[in-house]
């Protein structure tokens, strides 16, 4: 029986060691990129404009564009939050339920949301956990044949030779 997984997701932060890296990164490349950008601008401000108002030339000229970056840049992030979910998200269902798999526990179906990534892993998975269970199921139908045989047959007592 497969889970059913088309509601709205919880916590968009699933997996601290991808996503992190991913928002990191992202916080990284906006602080190089408006790093380089006023550096740029401060350059050509210095040889285009007046040096005694520079940061005054600079903040009224530019101001506004830096504010909409650093405005945006939290919409970004969360936006990239969630993208990353719809892969995240799925590797850690399928990390449980191989877990699950491996203690022997009793493994339902996954299905992942509409609209994730790597929706083939989900059947390859359920197609194993249904070989998985059909084997076991095989094994468990052949342990009382094994069993009643061996009952049928009692064990023969050694023969006790005298010795002279």
């Amino acid at each position: 029986m497969a889970k059913s997984s088309n509601k709205r997701r919880r916590k968009q932060f699933v997996d601290r060691a991808v996503q992190g890296t991913l928002l990191l990164h992202l916080v990284a490349h906006w602080v190089f990129f408006l790093l380089a950008a006023v550096a740029f601008l401060y350059f050509v401000e210095m040889l285009a404009g007046d040096p005694r108002n520079l940061g005054r030339s600079l903040f009224h000229r530019h101001g506004p564009t830096v504010l909409a970056v650093l405005v945006l840049a939290p919409i970004f992030l969360l936006d990239l939050c969630k993208l990353s979910n719809r892969f995240a998200g799925p590797v850690i269902r399928l990390r449980r339920g191989m877990r699950e798999l491996a203690e022997g526990r009793d493994v339902s179906q996954i299905k992942f949301r509409e609209n994730d990534f790597w929706q083939d892993l989900a059947t390859d998975f359920n197609q194993v956990v249904e070989r998985v269970q059909e084997a076991e199921s095989r094994s468990a139908n052949a342990m009382p044949l094994q069993s009643d045989c061996h009952e049928a047959e009692p064990e023969a007592e050694p023969e006790l030779v005298a010795v002279e």
